[in-house]
């Protein structure tokens, strides 16, 4: 199998409205320009248990998953993308921060939902350089994927 770039998988944010109504594609923004690093830094709670109806050894359960996305690169006051999540910075509430997170697999694949904008960072930074944009964005439940040719992203 081939190895694909990361600069292949390309990610989109929209704002959100409400969980019934999904953005059009024209009101979705690539997180792209300026953007050096975006990775996947999903958490899985576990657990461990044996029971008599095994060999007693002990077996990891997965309780739950997380799926966040963290990014960072270079803040544009201009780009439509950069100045969503900025406008989020100072928000207090989590339903402030709310957003619409999709993201078309290397293979076509779109992954799509609803997450929550943390740790943003829009500029600052030493003087010689240029402000820092950074932050993660996390599924707030389990993302909807719909496969490569049937639908949203192809």
């Amino acid at each position: 199998m081939a190895r694909k770039k990361n600069a292949l998988r390309q990610h989109y944010i929209a704002p959100f409205t409400d969980e019934a109504t999904k953005p059009t594609e024209e009101q979705y923004l690539r997180l792209a320009k300026w953007v050096t690093d975006i990775n996947d830094d999903s958490e899985e709670n576990t657990d461990t248990a044996g029971d008599y109806a095994g060999d007693g050894s002990e077996e990891e359960i997965l309780l739950g998953r997380s799926e966040k996305w963290t990014f960072e690169g270079t803040y544009d006051p201009e780009d439509p993308a950069h100045k969503l999540i900025h406008s989020m910075k100072r928000t207090q509430s989590d339903e402030e921060r709310l957003l619409w997170h999709k993201i078309i697999e290397e293979n076509g694949d779109t992954v799509e939902g609803i997450a929550k904008a943390l740790e943003i960072k829009s500029g600052g930074g030493t003087a010689t350089e240029y402000g820092v944009l950074s932050g993660r964005l996390d599924f707030v439940k389990t993302p909807t994927i719909t496969p490569a040719g049937t639908g949203s992203g192809e």
